[in-house]
């Protein structure tokens, strides 16, 4: 089971879509760092994702669930967030 941190955080991007990102494309990092300025009480750097998945890295669990909620939304028809390469997301 997720700790609340994650499970909000994954609830509150996918409900607004990333709103604090502006029309335009953005790197991955630059998404991670406007994730951590708007959230930053939901952003954990010492929860690592291998304490919380199966095959998980060592790094921070918020970043994964950044992925997970991007990759979501992409599948979404209405959605404003498309995935335009390597690491490179656009959101309209």
């Amino acid at each position: 089971m997720a700790r609340p941190d994650v499970s909000e955080l994954y609830s509150t991007l996918k409900a607004d879509e990333f709103a604090m990102l502006g029309t335009g494309t953005y790197s991955l990092h630059d998404v991670y760092r406007a994730v951590r300025r708007r959230h930053p009480d939901l952003c954990d750097d010492t929860f690592l994702c291998r304490e919380n998945c199966r095959n998980g890295h060592d790094q921070p669990e918020w970043q994964h669930v950044v992925r997970k909620a991007l990759d979501s939304l992409k599948r979404r028809n209405a959605s404003r967030v498309t995935h335009v390469g390597p690491a490179q997301w656009s959101f309209e």
